[in-house]
């Protein structure tokens, strides 16, 4: 009977487990659905440059798995811009400033001391011997005016020499009067005294030493019934309506001190006062422990806040010192080959621009440093934390497409403000510049040596391009007057369209990278019929702020075949210069529709939008089907996008479409 019950047991068990395997087969794990389905993967991107993208699995140029990115994890807006929360940016430490203009030059930063002016300081000695009998100053730092009696001392010298002018006068000889006064003055009595005893015929036998200047008591070795000698310095006095402020300037700084520079100085006890001064001498030798060069400044004091021995900071300003775009110092990020900041963009946005430097005014807190290219006045910078939101990995890919070199540089237009011809600088007011991600602003750049500067004048507008060098520096690879064409043309004006459009048939336009075509233009500042129909022309294209070209002018042209030849020749030669390499051209995408496909010739009738690449307005025309496209699988009216190649003759070919559904 156990056994039984032990069998079904074992059977009831094995039924579960057999039942438990069954339920998670078939129905929890359905057979061919064993992967859990995720979300679809858009595309493949480098882990540290989110700009490289693949359709599929592989490396990134750094040697990197590339990770896949899945609907819904697509990033919105630029990849370069960083966004933090309110919370992120207390944590770091966020600080910004304001970019803006300000006063900039070479500086030479120093400290120093005040002390006494010595040129408005005097030093009391008697020329004869004798005591103190009255001293009216008692105590170092007392004032004193011009003219005050220091102190009284009997002399008998003074008494001896003032009863021979006594004795002169009584006898009325001049000659003896005369050398009677000068012996007075000669031991130190006043005109005022000697005055005196003139006037009373009473011989005095006290000195009456007076204050020769106004001041204070910096020196007091007098004292009442002293004996006083010559060699003995009684009474020193100051001045200190100006002071000097000795500083040291560190021997790199030397051949930028010129005696002619503007001191600024401040004190830590005078918060937000600021104190100019001059150069008043140079010393000729270097202190031999400090390797320094004494410098001593003056400065005006009328108002007796500067005190001998305090200690000041001291910028040496240069005098020709000018106003520029500055930011602060610590807000620039420098590598070895490239200077950038961190820009705001935004509430919690940050984004990187790289800029070029000018001059600095001073290193660390406080120091500002120009800006020459790259930012505008009132854009706002990070001053702290800028290393920790340049280190976010999608900075360096901003970066590097902000940088354009030679091979793919920066256009722009604007208004010619300066210009050194001798130095190769130009200053312009231009718009924005999206290659560099620069807004509309005026910037200076230096003038590669072979760019033509004849016929260039200040205040036209002018058209430009740059790109920049190993330095890091921008500079302009092409500047001329900007007439507003963009292209010139030949053709022959076929018909002119109800809307009042020219239909073209035109010779290929190398400078465009159009090829030979008959085509519908927008006219601007023209009657188009009076344009002449079915005759040579030459017609000029000015580009749009949509980047489509408008005929704004067209010229009748001759039939001498011998101006035909010639044309055709140069044509020739044209083409042959400016033919893109095969390969190297990048596809074009513009939206449209399909009209019609012939299989037979592979040709496809397709109505397209504006090619801003090239600048062709949108229009129907027949374009040839690449080999790699199924012709008779092109989908005919409906709205896709159209993949074209350029081909060296300028010709473009289609070869792929993409719809909703991908390609």
């Amino acid at each position: 009977m156990r056994g039984r019950y032990s069998a079904l047991a074992v059977l009831a068990l094995a039924a579960g487990a057999a039942g438990g395997i069954y339920l998670e087969r078939v129905h929890l794990n359905p057979a061919g659905t064993t992967d859990v389905a995720g979300p679809d993967i858009l595309y493949w991107v480098a882990p540290m440059d989110p700009n490289f993208r693949q359709p599929g699995p592989g490396k990134s140029p750094m040697g990197m798995d590339l990770i896949p990115v899945y609907s819904g994890q697509e990033e919105a807006g630029d990849p370069a811009e960083v966004t933090l929360s309110t919370g992120e940016i207390n944590a770091i430490g966020v600080r910004t400033a304001i970019t803006k203009t300000s006063e900039i030059a070479r500086r030479i930063e120093t400290v120093g001391f005040v002390g006494y002016d010595e040129h408005l300081t005097s030093h009391i000695h008697t020329r004869v011997e004798g005591w103190i009998e009255a001293l009216n100053v008692r105590a170092v730092g007392d004032p004193v005016e011009k003219g005050d009696t220091l102190f009284e001392m009997f002399s008998p010298v003074i008494g001896s020499s003032s009863s021979d002018l006594v004795r002169a006068i009584e006898a009325g000889d001049k000659r003896i009067i005369d050398a009677a006064r000068n012996a007075l003055r000669s031991q130190g009595m006043s005109d005022e005294q000697i005055t005196r005893i003139e006037a009373s015929g009473t011989p005095e036998r006290n000195l009456e030493v007076l204050a020769p200047q106004d001041g204070v008591v910096i020196s007091l070795d007098a004292a009442d019934g002293m004996f006083l000698q010559p060699g003995t310095r009684a009474v020193s006095l100051t001045d200190l309506s100006a002071v000097w402020l000795i500083v040291d300037v560190f021997e790199r700084d030397i051949a930028r001190l010129t005696e002619d520079m503007r001191a600024v100085a401040t004190f830590d006890h005078l918060s937000g006062r600021t104190f100019e001064g001059e150069i008043d001498y140079v010393y000729p030798e270097l202190d031999p422990e400090t390797r320094t060069l004494p410098v001593r400044l003056q400065f005006d004091n009328s108002e007796g806040l500067l005190r001998p021995n305090m200690f000041g900071t001291v910028s040496l300003i240069p005098i020709d010192t000018r106003m520029a775009l500055t930011v602060p110092t610590e807000a620039i990020i420098r590598t070895g080959s490239a200077e950038r900041v961190i820009l705001k963009t935004g509430d919690g946005t940050y984004k990187p621009r790289l800029i070029t430097t000018g001059l600095h005014d001073e290193f660390g807190e406080g120091g500002r440093t120009e800006v020459v290219q790259g930012l505008a006045p009132g854009e706002e910078v990070v001053a702290s934390a800028q290393f920790l939101l340049d280190s976010e990995s999608a900075l360096s890919a901003g970066l590097m497409r902000m940088a354009p070199t030679d091979d793919a540089p920066a256009d722009g237009t604007g208004a010619l403000i300066a210009l050194d011809r001798e130095a190769r600088i130009a200053t312009i007011r231009h718009g924005a510049l999206d290659a560099l991600d620069w807004p509309a602003m005026s910037s200076r750049f230096a003038v590669r040596a072979d760019v033509a500067l004849d016929g260039l004048k200040i205040g036209q507008q002018v058209v430009f391009r740059v790109a920049r060098g190993a330095d890091g520096l921008l500079g302009l690879i092409s500047l001329g007057s900007d007439d507003g064409v963009a292209a010139t043309g030949n053709g022959r004006v076929v018909a002119i369209t109800a809307d009042g459009k020219l239909t073209l048939a035109h010779d290929p336009i190398p400078e465009l990278g159009w090829p030979a075509m008959q085509m519908d233009m927008p006219v601007a500042g023209f009657d188009p019929a009076s344009v002449p129909l079915d005759a040579p022309v030459e017609f000029d294209l000015s580009k749009g702020q949509d980047g489509v070209f408008t005929v704004v002018a067209v010229r009748g042209k001759g039939t001498d075949s011998g101006d035909d030849i010639a044309q055709d020749m140069t044509m020739t030669d044209s083409v042959a210069k400016t033919t893109p390499e095969a390969g190297k051209t990048p596809p074009i995408t513009v939206p449209g529709s399909i009209d019609a496909v012939d299989p037979a010739t592979r040709t496809a009738t397709i109505t397209h939008g504006p090619i801003t690449e090239t600048g062709m307005p949108g229009m129907t025309m027949d374009f040839a089907i690449d080999s790699s496209v199924d012709a008779s699988a092109l989908p005919e009216g409906r709205e896709v996008t159209l993949k074209f190649r350029q081909n060296p003759d300028f010709s473009m070919t289609l070869v792929g479409i993409t719809d909703g559904a991908g390609e």
